[in-house]
């Protein structure tokens, strides 16, 4: 489906950018998220510092491919913990508002 409607899952020039953000020390992984084509990129870092961010933000302006980061980061305050089910189920209904 991608070569018949010219939108490769994953560009060369994505590809290339990946590489080179795989060889930044501190990234555990990176690739191309959904259906691909060129609109996103992503990259999972351990960063304690901020050192491997600002590495990578660096290695993306210099690049032809234009490349806007979106940072997100865990929450430190309690690590891994097992969700209470039961909080969720009342927002089912929530999410059906407007869909009839």
């Amino acid at each position: 489906m991608g070569k018949e409607s010219n939108a490769p899952i994953e560009p060369e020039s994505q590809t290339e950018l990946l590489e080179e953000c795989l060889r930044v020390d501190g990234v555990l992984v990176a690739g191309v998220p959904g259906a691909g084509g060129y609109d996103a990129i992503f990259c999972i870092i351990a960063d304690d510092g901020g050192e491997t961010f600002e590495h990578l933000v660096n290695l993306w302006e210099k690049r032809s491919v234009r490349v806007c980061p979106l940072s997100a980061r865990e929450e430190r305050s309690f690590g891994a913990r097992l969700e209470n089910v039961e909080a969720f189920l009342s927002l089912s209904g929530v999410a059906s508002l407007g869909h009839h």
